[in-house]
């Protein structure tokens, strides 16, 4: 009797790690998706932000750093835009 008490906690424990497994790869997929989204967004952001510089640069005749300073960019964002710039 007590054999079959095991299998069947067994059994239960199996169940039930399958279905944390389901569980977890479909939040897994779902942030995936959500990454997708936000990577395709910072891109858009950084492609906006570049095109602002450049429009400053021209306005002003200026550097590429001059105008991410004329911008407020800080320093973080002047490293992301100013490859695309010079």
């Amino acid at each position: 009797m007590s054999s079959v008490i095991a299998h069947i906690e067994e059994r239960g424990r199996r169940e039930g790690i399958l279905e944390a497994e389901k569980q977890f790869l479909a939040e897994k997929k779902i942030w995936d998706l959500e990454k997708k989204d936000l990577t395709q967004e910072s891109g858009e952001m950084l492609s906006t932000l570049v095109i602002l510089a450049q429009k400053t640069m021209i306005e002003l005749g200026c550097s590429a750093q001059n105008a991410c300073a004329q911008l407020g960019y800080s320093d973080s964002i002047c490293h992301k835009v100013l490859p695309f710039l010079n």
